[in-house]
């Protein structure tokens, strides 16, 4: 990759040439903008791999190289293996314990009305063996009848504890069930989770990676699925590394790109890198500019950063000759020293723009 300073002239003020003499001229005032020059490319300000957590056959991909996706959607789903299926036997029972511990449900009016009956059969029997208490004491009933009617009393009594005992049971019963089932339901539906493939940040499909019925394994690094980008960009221009002292945070950049022939883009320094590449030499630097959306993520740019502007006084190159220019001061011929040379131009310095020169052949 070429790579370099470039010095760029625009015109300040040019005082044209005396007469129409093809050896004559004047000391010109110009600005020299010196830049330096970087091939690069695009990248997506954000950009990440999106992969699989965990092995297995891709049931299904959402999203096609192009689309656009926001932040936490869908993009692939990973067959789990039967645990859906698992999740769907406990979603069931999970349905039939709520159901049973409803006071509407069959199951439970079931319970509740054998409670009820042997609520009733307890205040009967009761109720008998008070009757049989008072007319054993008025010694109309023999002990043997009041003894039996106590008995079928205590009898009763016990049935209804029972049966409300196996209420209290069986609704206990469903509660811890519940708890453990919502537990199950919970670690299930976060192992479950990591079957469903998101995207951390909005953007473009960059390159999707698998296809549906592909196997992933995050084991054998076979687990990428696609490659999403944020939709703004940045440019990162490579540049030699002689120059990296040259560049600043902040400087202005001009970006052209062939994509989009004849127009530039102006843009500033946003970073420059700490580590050159010892194979090219180079130093990323990270444009930050405005492109248009439907440049392509890793398309070619290039790029000019401006490292210095200065206004000073020229020449024309064609009247330098062995590094001196002839200037003609106050009517007399001076031979002057150039200090540096441009593009088509020689820095002459002391000497006010207007001041006539010679071309010498």
């Amino acid at each position: 990759m070429k790579v370099g300073i470039i010095t760029l002239i625009i015109v300040i003020f040019t005082v044209a040439c005396e007469g129409n003499k093809k050896n004559k001229c004047v000391v010109e005032s110009k600005k020299i903008v010196r830049s330096v020059y970087g091939s690069g490319y695009v990248k997506a300000k954000k950009q990440v791999l999106i992969s699989a957590g965990v092995s297995g056959y891709v049931k299904r991909i959402f999203v096609e190289e192009g689309d656009f996706i926001e932040k936490g959607k869908i993009v692939a789903v990973i067959d789990s293996g039967g645990l859906e299926e698992k999740l769907k036997s406990i979603n069931e029972r999970i349905k039939l314990l709520r159901k049973r511990i409803k006071k509407d449900s069959p199951f439970r009016q079931k319970l509740e009305l054998n409670l009820s009956i042997k609520k009733e059969n307890l205040k009967k029997a009761k109720d008998h063996y008070l009757r049989r208490k008072r007319l054993f004491e008025k010694g109309v009933i023999p002990l043997e009848s009041l003894e039996e009617a106590e008995r079928q009393y205590i009898l009763a009594q016990k049935d209804y504890e029972i049966a409300l005992n196996t209420l209290r049971e069986k609704m206990e019963e469903i509660e811890t069930e519940l708890k453990v089932m919502e537990k199950e339901k919970k670690a299930l539906l976060k192992e479950l989770d990591k079957y469903t493939v998101r995207t951390p940040i909005s953007g473009r499909v960059l390159k999707k990676l698998v296809d549906e019925g592909e196997y992933v394994n995050p084991v054998g690094g076979t687990n990428l699925i696609a490659y999403v980008g944020s939709s703004d960009k940045k440019v990162v221009l490579e540049i030699d590394e002689e120059y990296l002292p040259l560049i600043k945070k902040g400087q202005k950049v001009y970006i052209s790109s062939e994509a989009f022939s004849g127009k530039i883009f102006e843009g500033t320094v946003f970073s420059t890198g700490l580590r050159s590449d010892p194979t090219k030499r180079v130093v990323e630097v990270e444009v930050k500019v405005n492109l248009p959306e439907s440049v392509a993520v890793d398309s070619v740019v290039e790029g000019n950063i401006i490292v210095e502007i200065l206004k000073t006084t020229v020449v024309p190159v064609q009247a330098v000759k062995n590094g001196y220019v002839t200037l003609l001061v106050d009517g007399r011929r001076r031979k002057v020293k150039v200090s540096k040379e441009f593009k088509g131009y020689a820095e002459v310095l002391g000497f006010p723009a207007g001041t006539p020169c010679l071309i010498e052949e």
